[in-house]
């Protein structure tokens, strides 16, 4: 019996109705047709392509990357940390956009009742392809915890403290680093400064992968994380 293959038009019509959102469907077929433009290049393609699909579906490993689109702000790649049960939690490799953390320069209530959450959960939430918002929760930026860990004295006297473990791949300086537009930057992570220490300024990654701190109000580099359930 002979099966008649696909045509690419179908392809994508049948990607369309397993979910996958019509931005992220034509970004995987853009990339292939790239690719195949080069013989030697097809098989790393048909890999590709594969690997859009199942990191969608969250058959990931620590370390593996996934792209994505949001909106105007552009495309990044986004890097599996942690890995747990049925859900796996995924760090922006570089910095979306800077923001800062609250206008008014305080940080009373901390992160949770501060201008840049109320801006992830709504305006930035809105920018991920609907595949991936179907099945993501908990989207924030790292903490201390999670990106320097404890170990350094400075970072407990003057961090409100997380009760977070280190990434294990933060454990390496190098991924701590991140840029924005090319240019390494600074980073908000979640903790508020002590009030002993102040009532002003939030912690931040320096431009060297320690950890530092500075009033809320200036603009600083956003790096989202969030949880993606299968």
């Amino acid at each position: 019996m002979c099966t008649r293959e696909m045509t690419l038009g179908e392809e994508i019509i049948d990607l369309v109705e397993k979910g996958i959102d019509v931005p992220t469907v034509e970004r995987m077929y853009r990339k292939y047709i790239a690719l195949s433009q080069n013989e030697e290049a097809k098989p790393v393609c048909q890999e590709y392509c594969r690997a859009d699909i199942e990191a969608l579906s969250v058959d990931i490993s620590e370390g593996d990357q996934i792209e994505i689109p949001l909106g105007n702000l552009g495309t990044f790649t986004a890097t599996a940390q942690v890995i747990t049960g049925n859900k796996v939690l995924f760090l922006f490799d570089d910095y979306i956009t800077k923001r800062p953390m609250n206008e008014n320069g305080s940080n009373a209530g901390g992160y949770d009742e501060s201008d840049l959450k109320k801006w992830i959960d709504t305006e930035l939430y809105k920018m991920f392809p609907e595949a991936l918002r179907k099945r993501m929760r908990d989207l924030t930026i790292p903490t201390v915890g999670e990106i320097c860990g404890w170990d350094d004295e400075w970072d407990r006297t003057h961090f409100e403290c997380d009760n977070n473990d280190q990434f294990p791949l933060m454990k390496q300086r190098r991924n701590r680093v991140a840029y924005y537009k090319n240019n390494c930057e600074w980073g908000w992570l979640r903790n508020a400064t002590k009030k002993e220490i102040s009532s002003a300024a939030f912690a931040l990654v320096y431009y060297n992968g320690a950890a530092a701190c500075y009033d809320a109000s200036t603009s600083y580099g956003v790096r989202p994380e969030f949880w993606l359930v299968n």
